[in-house]
Parts: C-alpha cells; structure tokens; sequence
C-alpha cells in the first residue's frame, strides 16, 4: 500500500480511537526517524507525517477528517466550507425538522379556511386560524432566541452596539404588528369588531411604514457609496433593485383594501395586478441572467449559469402556473362572475405545498437514513 493510499491514522501507525497524547507520542517518534536532516531520502515520507500530524492534532479539522475524509479537508477553507462542518448534521434536521411542521401547519390552516369559508363547518375563526397561531409562536421563539443570542466578537466589531439593539427592537416592533394585524382580521371574522378593512390594516400599513423607513436609510447609503465611487449611472438601477418589490406589496395591501371598502369599484382582476407585476419581473429576471451567461467568454461559468437559470425557470413556471391559476379563481369568486367552492380555488395551493412538502420530507428521511449508516449529512 502506498503512502497515498494510507490515510492519515495509518500515516501515523495509530488507531482512529487514539488521543490527542497519542498522536503527540506518534509523531515525535516517526519525526525522529525520518526528519529529512537524518534521513535525507524520507522527505516526501516527513512531509505526509507532519501534514498527517497537522490535521489530527487540530481538533476541528479531525472532525472534518472523520466524517468527509480528505474532501472535507480541501472544503474548509472555501465559501461552502460550513456544509462540512461535523455539527451541521444536527443544525440541517433541526431546519428541516422545522420547515416539514410549518408546511403541514400551512396546510392544516388553509384546509380549515377553505372549509370554513364554505360553510361545511361553522367553528369559531379564533379556532381556525390555531395552525397560524402556532406559526407565529414557532416564529416568535426563533425571533426571541435571535434577540437574546450572545453577540459575536466579529459582529460586535464590525456594528455598534447601539445600532444593534435598534435593530434588534425594530425587528421586534415589526414582529408585533403582523400578530396585531392577524389578531384585527380574526376578531372581524369573528363578529367581534365591525371596522372598515382600512382600520384592520392600519397594524400592516405601520410596518410597511417602518419597513420603508429602513430602507429609505439602505438606499441612502448605498446611493453615497455609488458616488463616492463614481458610479453614478449604477444609482437609478439600485434604487430600484431595493424598492420594486416592497411597493408592489403595498400597492397589493393598499388595494385589498380599498376595494374591501368599496372606495374602488373594479373588478378583483385589476386588484391584482401588482400580483401579476411581481410574476413579470421574476420571469424578466430569468431572462436578463440567461443572456448574461450567454456572453460570458467563460464555457464552464456560462453553462454552469444556464442551467441553473433553466432550472428556476421550471421550477418557476410550475409554481408561477398554480399560483396565478389560484389568483385568477380567487378574483372570479369575489366577482361573483362564477361560483366556484374554496375546496376547489385552493387545490393549486394545495399542490404547490404539498409538492414542497413532501420533498423536504423525503429529504429529511434520507438524512436520517446516511446519519443511521455512519455517513455526512450533505
């Protein structure tokens, strides 16, 4: 067996269960023996002695070395160096553990909506909307848990304190009014209020304020920054790239509304064009990054780019088909043009989540099966 075929345990005549002791003892010994200034013909042998000793001693890196052998070696020091961490194993259950409960609690809740809103039961909507309320418990835990986590060295450097608290309390503030707003849709559902819609959104309309606040503040300095680097012609791109999307939502809101109320009268069609707007942008975006790729002198970039752009593309029409399918279904109703029971408005939903669902499951189960059979979570 040669020495490229020995792994690092080998390199040093030890077991994989040795301690740290061990593999000092080892070392000095096979150090002594081949140290190029005693035996000049053994450096290559030296060189594979000390690289062996270099990894084993360090404890993180033998981790990495147990779990993905030499791959792992060659992968710390790269951007996907964090997928070969020994402790991603739990971290990656844990995320898809989460991520399976909130797409069935998705699923439960929508299922009770839609047979609430047709009448096949009458329970009270404080009951129905249980599965959202856990969600927002699910989501309020994790926010709690960011907020109080110990501040990192290299973050409490790089930001001060102050404007990490700020941060820190508006996420907080943002977090409160969502709940609030859901709280006033419930309770208008339920009889308990009888506001106009614009008074139940008044809690969104309050974070969206806040939220353009931030990013008022983002643009601001972003746009210094292009200047300061004289690159002035990049400033009306960025500004949009940083608001497009934030005020098609409102406008969307805005609509929702006002048409709730009746200070518009169209059809919930036109309601919904900002909708329509978003999917457009998206599907631009697929676009311009296509011809991007395509003019790249480099062949391996460039294919490697197209066929990630192709693949969002489908995974993109075949989301973007059942959602807008579902939008269509949803305004018709609320026309009135067409009765047509939620049961059946909400079947592109529906598969949409439970498409999604079942890939993360089937994901996690096959973690769970390499972690059963000794091998990495990736």
């Amino acid at each position: 067996m040669t020495m490229e075929e020995l792994n690092l345990y080998q390199i040093l005549g030890i077991y994989k269960t040795a301690t740290a002791d061990d593999i000092k003892k080892a070392y000095r010994k096979l150090a002594l023996k081949y140290h190029p200034d005693k035996n000049p013909t053994s450096a290559d042998r030296f060189k594979e002695i000390s690289h062996a000793y270099e990894v084993l001693s360090d404890e993180h890196k033998r981790r990495v070395y147990d779990k993905y052998g030499d791959l792992g070696l060659q992968m710390m020091d790269t951007v996907i160096s964090p997928l070969f961490d020994p402790q991603i194993d739990s971290l990656l259950c844990t995320f898809l553990v989460t991520v399976s409960l909130l797409f069935t609690l998705l699923i439960l809740f929508f299922g009770l909506l839609v047979v609430r809103i047709d009448g096949i039961v009458l329970w009270p909507w404080p009951f129905v909307w249980i599965p959202a309320w856990i969600v927002d418990f699910i989501l309020l835990f994790s926010l709690v848990h960011y907020l109080f986590r110990p501040t990192q060295e290299q973050e409490s450097k790089q930001y001060d304190p102050w404007i990490q608290g700020c941060q820190k309390s508006v996420y907080l503030i943002q977090f409160t009014l969502l709940i609030v707003f859901q709280v006033f849709i419930v309770l208008q559902l339920n009889s308990s209020l009888n506001w106009s819609a614009c008074n139940i959104f008044i809690p969104y309309f309050v974070y969206e304020g806040i939220a353009w606040i931030l990013n008022g503040i983002k643009i601001l300095v972003g746009c210094l920054a292009l200047d300061s680097m004289l690159e002035r012609q990049k400033i009306p791109a960025f500004i949009f790239s940083q608001c497009w999307f934030s005020v098609l939502r409102f406008c969307t809101f805005l609509l929702i509304a006002l048409r709730l109320d009746q200070y518009i009268t169209c059809s919930w069609v036109t309601v919904f064009i900002p909708v329509y707007l978003t999917g457009f942008k998206w599907a631009l975006e697929l676009v311009y990054r296509y011809c991007v790729y395509s003019r790249m002198t480099q062949p391996d970039i460039a294919q490697q780019g197209k066929i990630t752009v192709l693949v969002g593309a489908v995974a993109f029409m075949m989301i973007g088909i059942l959602s807008y399918a579902l939008i269509g279904l949803i305004a018709r109703r609320l026309d009135g043009v067409l009765y047509v029971p939620m049961s059946s408005v909400f079947i592109p939903l529906f598969i949409v989540l439970v498409a999604v669902y079942l890939v993360y499951f089937n994901y996690l189960l096959f973690q769970t099966w390499k972690m059963l059979n000794g091998q990495g979570a990736l």
